[in-house]
């Protein structure tokens, strides 16, 4: 068992206790007693064993079968249980890695001059925290789901200490109105009335949160190519800095698109919930409407979602498009196939007249994917509902400053 597969097998376990709760606690303990890797790394029985041993204990067995499905699933996923294959179209490229960092650690100095501009007992412009904190916590967020995927053992280092870090501050963050998941990523809360400037400063100012995500983020962007260096520039007033003429204000277009996506994801939802009794069971044309109609109205989310002059939307199509990679062989078993840039297409006629409602039970019935579509749906329908919030000025303009922030440059 190597350092690097060490490292991303924590990430992995905890990732998974958003979903799976205490069951998953028992994972790391039934890995020490199966003992899947001698000291070359190579697998034996005894993890799969202990899978069926975990089947039959008291937190599981009782739960329905498409749970126990996806448990299992989650489980061979994390320790390659019963599989000599490895599939590597998860793992983050270098490239990939050292963008998400450089922008991580730019969004760091960025919150980071933010908080360095306030006073101790000072007031705090609630509206600017937010949209500079949710910059933060997108880019944050995004590293950890790139590190986390890293064949790069060094850097799957990194990343245990940096999530390590985000618990070590977890009390400080909460103060802050931020929320550390069982997964160890990041969330805002939705009430940042009680959150005041000390809080912020205290949290990001120098010497703070920041400056640990900053030497992590740096240490990770050295080590996949880049500088590892992130400057931050400030902006007078707003507008002065305007988003490249690749983007473009869609608003508009993206609050329709939030509609439509959460109404085809429900029907989706809907159409798996209700298989299996008398009058309801799997056929190919009724399944392939609902779930085409559903396909369609993803991609066009996610393509929009990339041409937004807002980077925080553009954060969320990726972060969406990453949810889909890691739902593909969920979505394969009902026929939907999942490319590497996130995107969504319907298997062939023969593939779909195969499905059963089992398949689509097990997929969708249970949210899943489902509900990840309509939570990024939700989140981007906030976002583009509130311009002035994220740094836009009168022509929708938009600023990296956020007013009262400040443009960082990444050179990496």
């Amino acid at each position: 068992m190597t350092v690097g597969n060490s490292a991303r097998l924590q990430l992995n376990m905890a990732q998974a206790q958003t979903k799976y709760g205490s069951q998953l606690d028992s994972l790391n303990t039934s890995y020490l007693i199966g003992n899947k890797f001698n000291r070359y790394g190579i697998k034996n029985t005894k993890a799969t064993q202990t899978l069926e041993e975990l089947l039959k204990s008291r937190s599981l067995k009782n739960k329905d079968e498409n749970f126990r499905s996806q448990f299992s699933d989650l489980y061979k996923s994390i320790y390659g249980a019963g599989d000599d294959s490895e599939d590597d179209s998860s793992v983050s490229s270098a490239q990939s890695v050292k963008v998400a960092s450089a922008s991580a650690g730019g969004a760091a100095e960025s919150i980071k001059n933010y908080a360095n501009g306030l006073k101790f007992g000072g007031e705090l412009d609630v509206d600017s925290y937010k949209a500079q904190a949710q910059n933060f916590i997108d880019s944050y967020n995004s590293m950890i789901d790139k590190v986390g995927n890293s064949d790069n053992s060094r850097v799957l280092q990194k990343g245990v200490l940096m999530v390590n870090t985000g618990k070590v501050y977890s009390g400080a963050l909460k103060r802050a109105g931020i929320t550390v998941g069982a997964d160890n990523k990041l969330s805002l809360n939705s009430d940042l009335s009680e959150v005041d400037a000390t809080d912020v400063k205290s949290l990001f100012g120098s010497n703070g949160f920041s400056d640990k995500v900053i030497q992590k983020a740096g240490q990770i962007n050295s080590l996949t190519g880049g500088s590892g260096v992130f400057t931050a520039s400030a902006i007078k007033g707003t507008g002065s800095s305007s988003v490249s003429s690749d983007y473009t204000d869609n608003s508009g277009t993206m609050k329709e698109l939030t509609a439509k996506v959460k109404e085809l994801a429900t029907a989706v939802k809907s159409y798996a919930q209700g298989l299996g009794s008398a009058d309801s069971s799997y056929k190919p044309e009724d399944y392939t409407k609902v779930a085409k109609d559903f396909v369609d109205s993803y991609n066009s989310f996610v393509d929009e979602a990339a041409k937004s002059d807002k980077s925080a939307v553009r954060n969320k199509g990726v972060t969406l498009a990453s949810s889909a990679n890691a739902y593909k062989y969920s979505l394969q078993r009902a026929g939907i196939n999942v490319d590497k840039s996130g995107r969504l297409s319907l298997a062939d006629q023969d593939k779909l007249a195969k499905l059963t409602d089992k398949d689509i039970k097990y997929s969708f019935a249970n949210g899943g994917f489902l509900d990840k579509v309509n939570d990024k749906a939700d989140q981007v329908k906030s976002l583009v509902s509130s311009a002035s919030a994220m740094g836009y000025n009168a022509n929708k303009t938009s600023t990296y400053a956020y007013n009262t922030g400040a443009l960082y440059s990444v050179y990496a």
